[in-house]
């Protein structure tokens, strides 16, 4: 029996990849549904639910967010449809977020025409989805509530003397919750704790 397939990307030339790459095993895989924005994805899932999703991380969105918030949602309400993200992100800090939401795997995006259709066939094989599913509980990035609080104010563009002011703490202590926290993210530059956070919802 077929899967079927929602695919969703704001870009159509990977739509169109994902489509042609789909449609080569029409035997195995339908795609019923193409989602353009966050927003799409959620109406058409609604109307009509399917085996597979493949998304990318980040697409606009007013109703529903994109990121790590989407996909939290798309698992609460429809915890039995595989989901497959597909991104230029490498970060690991967002790989292992995802795969401790469920994510059954994240690809990358120069890639697919390579690792779509085998990862497709191996999450499919019997006992691969419970092992993945029992791998994603193991894996977690845990910021304290004093880290989290730098990073906000860091995205929202206070530097490590104004976030010191403000929460009255030495400048020593932001620094190193700061130095901490991008640790645990595996991000080694601001620009890669500014695309994290994006996904993670923390510069709101």
């Amino acid at each position: 029996m077929r899967k079927t397939v929602l695919i969703a990307d704001d870009h159509p030339v990977y739509l169109l990849g994902l489509r042609t790459l789909l449609q080569s095993q029409a035997d195995r895989y339908e795609v019923i549904h193409e989602a353009v924005s966050a927003d799409d994805l959620v109406e058409k899932l609604t109307r009509q639910p399917v085996d597979v999703v493949i998304t990318d991380l980040s697409m606009p969105g007013k109703l529903h967010a994109d990121g790590l918030a989407l996909i939290q949602y798309l698992k609460r309400r429809w915890p039995n449809i595989v989901i497959i993200v597909v991104t230029m992100i490498t970060n690991p800090g967002i790989q292992n977020s995802l795969s401790r939401l469920g994510v059954q795997a994240v690809l990358n995006k120069n890639s697919l025409s390579v690792d779509l259709l085998q990862t497709m066939k191996s999450l499919f094989s019997p006992g691969t989805r419970k092992a993945a599913a029992i791998k994603s509980e193991t894996v977690a990035v845990v910021l304290s509530p004093k880290e989290t609080e730098v990073l906000r104010l860091l995205l929202r563009g206070l530097t490590v003397n104004e976030i010191s002011a403000q929460l009255k703490r030495t400048k020593q202590t932001v620094s190193a919750q700061k130095t901490s926290a991008m640790r645990k993210l595996g991000v080694t530059s601001e620009f890669e704790l500014y695309q994290y956070a994006q996904q993670l919802g923390l510069n709101s």
